[in-house]
C-alpha cells in the first residue's frame, strides 16, 4: 500500500536536510542527520511530486484547462518517479543496489531544496532583466551540479566516476522530463 504524503515538518526538515547537504554541512546517507530507511524514501519522492505541482500549476497557468491540468498532475508524477525507476537499474547493474534508499533520498531532497531555491531567486529577481538573472542563476546551477555529483559520490559510497554517472543519468532524464512536460502541454512549455 502506497504511504500517506509527509506533512509540513518533514517537508521542511527534508529540504533542511537537502540544503544542508548542498553546502557540506553534512555527509550523505548518515542516519544522524536525516532517516534513511524505506519511508524516508516515500516521504522524499512525496514531497518531490507535491513541489513540483505547487511550483508548476501557477507558473504554467494551468487553473484555466481541466485536460491540461490532469495531464500536468500525471506527467508530474511520471517526471518524479522517471529518475528512481532508472537509478535503481542503474545501480542494481553496477552492483551497489543495497544503497539505493541513501542515494534516492539524498539525490531527492538535493533536487527539491533546488527547486525551491531557484523559485524563491525567480521570484526575487523577476523585475530583472533576463541577463541578471542568469548572473545569478549560473553559479547556482554549478553548486547543484556539484552538489548532485558529492551526493552521488557519497551516498554511493563509491568513485567520483560513479557519480559522474549518476549525475549524467539524473540530467539525462531532466531533459526527458522537459520533452514530456513540452508534449502533455501541446508545446506551451517555454524556456
Amino acid at each position: 500500500m502506497l504511504p500517506t504524503p509527509p506533512g509540513f515538518a518533514k517537508i521542511l526538515n527534508g529540504l533542511i536536510y537537502g540544503m544542508r547537504f548542498a553546502t557540506a554541512q553534512i555527509k550523505a546517507g548518515e542516519i544522524k542527520d536525516h532517516p534513511q530507511d524505506v519511508p524516508a524514501v516515500w516521504d522524499a519522492l512525496w514531497a518531490s511530486w507535491l513541489i513540483s505541482l505547487m511550483i508548476g500549476v501557477p507558473m504554467l497557468g494551468l487553473w484555466g484547462s481541466l485536460e491540461q491540468l490532469v495531464s500536468f498532475v500525471m506527467v508530474s508524477l511520471l517526471i518524479t518517479m522517471l529518475y528512481p525507476i532508472f537509478s535503481y537499474y542503474v545501480l542494481a547493474w553496477l552492483g551497489l543496489h543495497q544503497r539505493y534508499a541513501p542515494f534516492i533520498i539524498t539525490m531527492t531532497w538535493i533536487n527539491n531544496f533546488r527547486e525551491v531555491l531557484v523559485l524563491v531567486l525567480v521570484l526575487m529577481f523577476s523585475s530583472a532583466e533576463l541577463n541578471g538573472l542568469l548572473m545569478i542563476l549560473t553559479p547556482v546551477a554549478f553548486w547543484m551540479l556539484w552538489a548532485f555529483w558529492r551526493g552521488g559520490t557519497q551516498a554511493l559510497h563509491a568513485s567520483g566516476w560513479t557519480g559522474l554517472l549518476m549525475l549524467a543519468l539524473l540530467i539525462t532524464v531532466h531533459l526527458m522530463a522537459y520533452v514530456l512536460m513540452t508534449i502533455s502541454q501541446g508545446g506551451s512549455v517555454t524556456t
